[in-house]
């Protein structure tokens, strides 16, 4: 449903109230989809700023387009490329340079694609979708109401965002982005060894406040933070297999001691290695 705000200043795209239970019980709520959607020629001139309150997934496999996003992004969009736009971001676009925007769309909404966002899989932008129309095989389940189209409509509309996600990633790592996805693929090989913010930095050729910056980008986290959280992630599989002690998987990973092992893997666990062991091991 569409509706002007008070000031008259942007639109704003309601979400529909009706869901079906088995929509509410996965949470991912596939609002609805359209094929060969057809805005005028130059229709981004003429396009009010709206926002949505659902998530929309545009393709576009005709034409010429333009993205303005708030506060002051603005670029053009190729045939071939895909918009992502999420709840609540102002945003416009159409048809450019006397061309339409021809598209296939998704909206949707629920908890699962909020994760998704809030993980950083899903984010507000322009995305290489190439020429294949990879919304129709959805659009094409979405619109049987048969419970097991509806959820494999869910499943494959989930796929896509990781893929897109997982394709943007491939797409940007030259330069320091390969660096840090190289010392990530070394620090992953050397599971003993406990690197300094600049042994990391010095490896990606990086200062060490860019290196902080492309890491927590690539990873979410901070070096000291996912260093720790690698060993002990090591150290739970190490403990299921029960081949090694305790203290020698300490030793392995580089702690000094078998205690200060111990308080760490607990903290993050919230149980002490030979419990986890306990209820873990493979061999119990």
């Amino acid at each position: 449903m569409l509706e002007k705000n008070k000031e008259n200043k942007y639109d704003v795209h309601r979400a529909p109230k009706g869901i079906q239970q088995i929509h509410r019980d996965y949470g991912l709520w596939l609002i609805g989809g359209g094929v060969e959607g057809i805005t005028a020629p130059d229709s981004f001139l003429r396009c009010r700023p709206r926002y949505f309150e659902f998530y929309s997934i545009s393709h576009m496999h005709q034409g010429a387009g333009r993205l303005w996003l708030e506060p002051e992004r603005e670029c053009d969009i190729k045939v071939g490329q895909g918009i992502i736009i999420c709840p609540g971001t102002l945003n416009r676009y159409g048809g450019i340079n006397g061309k339409p925007y021809v598209e296939d769309a998704l909206q949707f909404c629920g908890p699962v694609v909020d994760m998704m966002r809030k993980a950083g899989i899903i984010r507000d932008g322009v995305f290489d979708f190439g020429e294949g129309r990879r919304l129709l095989p959805i659009i094409k389940l979405l619109r049987d109401p048969a419970a097991d189209s509806q959820i494999n409509a869910n499943i494959a509309l989930q796929k896509l965002l990781i893929d897109i996600y997982n394709e943007s990633r491939r797409l940007t790592t030259s330069g320091p982005d390969s660096a840090v996805d190289r010392l990530i693929a070394t620090v992953k090989e050397q599971t003993g060894r406990w690197w300094t913010v600049d042994e990391m930095a010095e490896f990606c050729n990086l200062s060490d406040d860019q290196f902080r910056r492309l890491f927590f980008r690539r990873t979410g986290m901070l070096p000291k933070i996912y260093i720790d959280r690698l060993k002990i992630q090591k150290a739970s599989e190490l403990l299921t297999s029960r081949r090694l002690k305790v203290t020698e998987i300490a030793q392995l990973l580089g702690y000094v001691d078998q205690y200060h092992f111990s308080r760490r893997f607990k903290k993050l666990t919230g149980m002490s290695p030979r419990h986890y062991r306990q209820a873990f091991s493979l061999n119990a």
